[in-house]
């Protein structure tokens, strides 16, 4: 098969891959007592565990490219408050499904937007939070996140390996400069770089 080809074989529109299944796929938005039958549902195999997704939506600036739902400000005032409303929506699902909480807690992924907007003490507080009210992590626990060089810290990435999170994914579209304003994403490579040495 030649390049044209190919292109011309793969050149339609797909959903973004973020959401599975894709959001054209979705039909009906399910009752509270569907959505808790549901989750009583996927824990009835005695293997049951639990992996948990944290959209944190913030981000300083918008890249272009960006499809994400996403807040832009710079304003960190609002994370502390994010992160509360996060712990209670956790604590609505443990009301009503209480024995989410005794499963193992084996994987978290914290993604966004930029999840490194959130400061030492409201990323420590998220994870101190959330492995508070899910009881015993598994001993396999996978703990990631997204990460914007241009935002994160070495004291965020200790707080992170504090609560067990061992990968990261390091945003980078690009290291050339002109592919990077238009981008509106302007990142040195040696920020990059200084991230991963810390």
């Amino acid at each position: 098969m030649t390049m044209a080809e190919l292109v011309a074989r793969y050149d339609t529109p797909v959903p973004r891959y973020t959401s599975y299944p894709p959001v054209p796929h979705w039909c009906d938005t399910p009752t509270e007592g569907a959505w808790t039958t549901s989750l009583r549902g996927s824990l009835a195999d005695d293997d049951a565990s639990l992996a948990l997704y944290v959209h944190v939506p913030f981000c300083e600036s918008l890249c272009t490219f960006c499809g994400c739902n996403t807040v832009i400000t710079r304003d960190h005032r609002h994370e502390s408050s994010y992160v509360d409303l996060v712990l209670a929506e956790l604590d609505a699902y443990l009301a009503r499904v209480p024995e989410l909480a005794a499963r193992p807690f084996r994987q978290c992924h914290l993604g966004g937007g930029t999840p490194t907007f959130l400061a030492v003490d409201a990323l420590d507080r998220l994870l101190g939070g959330i492995a508070a009210r899910l009881g015993s992590r598994a001993d396999d626990f996978e703990g990631s996140i997204e990460v914007d060089p241009r935002v994160t810290t070495r004291p965020q990435l200790e707080v992170l390996r504090r609560h067990g999170f061992s990968r990261v994914s390091l945003g980078v579209q690009d290291v050339d400069e002109g592919v990077q304003k238009l981008v509106n994403r302007i990142q040195p490579i040696e920020r990059t770089v200084a991230v991963c040495d810390d």
